[in-house]
């Protein structure tokens, strides 16, 4: 009876979040969600996904449109600025606590994983997909060999730079600031309503204005921590 009252708890709790969540509109979602998703996105075979299910990639191409694919899903890659969200992909490992250096064996991996600044307009279309599959995969298996183990957890995602947008002209809305402001940080900052804008931003999106900033100018060339 109490195993069945814990149940019930833990999926009440579980229902709370993902309803406060979804309240303030902030999209939510776990590793192996968006795995699933493209499993089926790439019509990927029965065999093939349980393998994938456990958590074993390989370096053939399959298993890099995969991660790639999952990457997009989890906005732990920006394709409009070819940058992988490092701070957003650490998010779904769990590191040992016994392992102390996880940190810096991480970082020197993603030193060494080329991410080239390449332009559609400078390439064929196949070769900066091709390069962007690649850096992704590099950067995974950086934090898949170095940093820690895939764990179930959904995580609040960044918001793309359009809801972001959406999101600052609600919020100004919302606490009445002039809207014409967004395009004045300096102003903005200094704004007697600037607080409560930040804060309507921060539960709406489920990050504040520094990890938003950073989760947008972060790359790969740079460290975890």
């Amino acid at each position: 009876m109490w195993l069945h009252s814990i149940s019930v708890l833990l999926c009440w709790s579980t229902l709370l979040q993902f309803t406060d969540a979804f309240r303030h509109h902030i999209l939510t979602k776990s590793w192996d969600e968006a795995q699933e998703d493209c499993l089926s996105y790439l019509r990927v075979a029965t065999n093939r996904s349980e393998h994938f299910r456990a958590h074993h990639y390989g370096e053939d191409s399959l298993s890099k449109e995969l991660v790639f694919c999952i990457a997009l899903n989890l906005r732990a890659y920006d394709p409009g600025q070819n940058v992988v969200r490092v701070e957003v992909l650490a998010k779904f490992f769990q590191p040992d606590p016994e392992d102390t250096d996880n940190v810096e064996r991480t970082n020197e991996c993603l030193r060494t994983v080329d991410q080239k600044p390449l332009s559609i307009v400078g390439c064929r279309r196949s070769e900066f997909y091709s390069s962007a599959m690649d850096t992704v995969f590099e950067a995974f298996r950086c934090f898949y060999y170095h940093f820690g183990n895939l764990i179930p957890v959904a995580p609040p995602l960044p918001p793309t730079e359009l809801e972001l947008e959406q999101v600052h002209e609600e919020c100004a809305r919302i606490v009445r600031l002039p809207v014409e402001l967004l395009r004045e940080r300096l102003h903005l900052k200094m704004h007697p309503l600037g607080d409560r804008f930040r804060r309507c931003v921060a539960l709406r999106t489920g990050f504040s204005e520094m990890e938003l900033e950073g989760s947008v100018q972060y790359g790969t060339k740079g460290e975890y921590y």
